[in-house]
C-alpha cells in the first residue's frame, strides 16, 4: 500500500509567504488556487477574523510565456545559471517567447522586476533578432517597464530579446517577469521560467549571486556631512542611503543617533527592509522632537540579524 503522494503534474508547491500587499506570488497559471491564510495577532488579548477575500480573474494574454535570463557577456555558463558579484552591476539579457493555443488576446509591454533600480540598454525582436527602438521605457525603482513597437499576437509572435543593468542583493535573485496590455486593464500574465531558444543556455529567470564580505549594511552615505535645519531649504533634511545585502527575508530597521558622550538623542523605527538600496530622512530632532544643539554625533542605522543585530555608524555634524 503507497501513501499519499504530491500531485506533482497537476499542482505545483506553495509559494513562498507573502507578507506585504502586492507582493508577487510568481504562480504558474492553471484551473484551480489553493490559499492558506495566517492570521496573527501582536496584542494577547486581541483576535483577528477574515471577514472577506476577493480573487480577481482575466483572460490570459497568451497560453504560455517563457523566460530566460543570464549574463550579457556569458549567456551560456557552464553550471547553467547566471553567477554575478553582489551588489555589482551587471549586464543581462533576457530572452521571451509567447505560445498560442485557443485564445489569448497577446500583449504590448513587459515588466521584469529588478530589484535596484535598473537600465534599459537595448531591445530586439523578430528572427533573426533585429534591434528595435521601443515605444517607452520606464526605469522604475526595481523594475523595468517596456512598451514594444510592435504587438505580440497569435498572428504576429515574434521573439523578444531586452538588455539591461541591475544589481543583485540576494544569493539568489530571480528577475520576475509579466507581460501586459498597456491599453486595457486586463490582470499582466506571469511570464514563466523555461527555455526560450539557443540564445541563453539557463533555462531559468533566477541568477546566484556570491561576495566575498560579510557585512550586510554596506555604502552608509549621507546627503550632507552637517545638516542644517534652520528652514532656509538648504539641507534641512538629511537624505541618507545605504544597501542591504544578502538578508533571507525582510528585517526590522532602526536609524539612531548618539552624543559624543554616548547618549542615545534620537532614535525611530524605519519599518521592515529587504534586500536592497534604502532611503530614509533625518531632520534633525530629537525624539521629542526638538531640534538638537549644533554639534557633532553619531548616526546609526541598526538591523536585526540571525544571531544579534547588526549596526553601521557615521559621524554628522549640525548647525544652523
Amino acid at each position: 500500500m503507497r501513501g499519499i503522494e504530491y500531485d506533482q503534474d497537476n499542482w505545483n508547491f506553495w509559494s513562498v509567504p507573502a507578507f506585504e500587499s502586492g507582493q508577487s506570488t510568481g504562480l504558474r497559471s492553471g484551473q484551480f488556487l489553493q490559499l492558506k491564510i495566517l492570521l496573527h495577532s501582536t496584542d494577547f488579548d486581541a483576535y483577528m477574523r477574515l471577514d472577506s477575500l476577493w480573487i480577481e480573474t482575466s483572460p490570459v494574454l497568451a497560453t504560455r510565456v517563457n523566460g530566460e535570463v543570464a549574463r550579457l557577456d556569458d549567456p551560456i555558463p557552464l553550471r547553467g545559471v547566471a553567477e554575478v558579484e553582489m551588489g555589482e552591476r551587471t549586464d543581462f539579457v533576457c530572452d521571451f517567447a509567447a505560445q498560442f493555443g485557443a485564445g489569448g488576446a497577446g500583449f504590448d509591454a513587459f515588466r521584469i522586476r529588478t530589484g535596484g533600480t535598473p537600465m534599459f540598454k537595448g531591445l530586439e525582436m523578430g528572427e533573426p533578432l533585429q534591434a528595435v527602438e521601443p515605444a517607452e521605457v520606464v526605469e522604475g525603482a526595481g523594475e523595468l517597464v517596456v512598451r514594444l513597437p510592435r504587438r505580440i499576437s497569435a498572428t504576429s509572435n515574434e521573439p523578444i530579446r531586452v538588455v539591461f543593468a541591475a544589481e543583485v542583493y540576494d544569493f539568489a535573485w530571480t528577475f520576475d517577469s509579466e507581460v501586459f496590455d498597456s491599453g486595457d486593464e486586463i490582470l499582466p500574465q506571469p511570464v514563466q521560467g523555461a527555455d526560450v531558444g539557443e540564445g541563453i543556455a539557463t533555462n531559468t529567470l533566477r541568477v546566484l549571486a556570491a561576495t566575498a564580505r560579510a557585512e550586510k549594511i554596506r555604502d552608509l552615505r549621507l546627503s550632507t556631512s552637517v545638516v542644517t535645519p534652520n528652514g532656509d531649504g538648504i539641507n534641512d533634511l538629511l537624505d541618507i542611503e545605504y544597501t542591504l545585502f544578502g538578508l533571507p527575508d525582510a528585517v526590522a530597521a532602526r536609524f539612531e543617533v548618539y552624543a559624543l558622550d554616548g547618549r542615545q538623542v534620537a532614535a525611530r523605527a524605519v519599518g521592515l527592509q529587504r534586500s536592497g538600496l534604502q532611503r530614509i530622512e533625518w531632520d534633525g530632532r530629537d525624539e521629542s522632537g526638538g531640534l538638537l544643539p549644533p554639534g557633532l554625533y553619531l548616526l546609526g542605522l541598526e538591523i536585526e540579524g540571525e544571531v544579534a543585530a547588526l549596526k553601521q555608524m557615521v559621524p554628522v555634524g549640525v548647525a544652523y
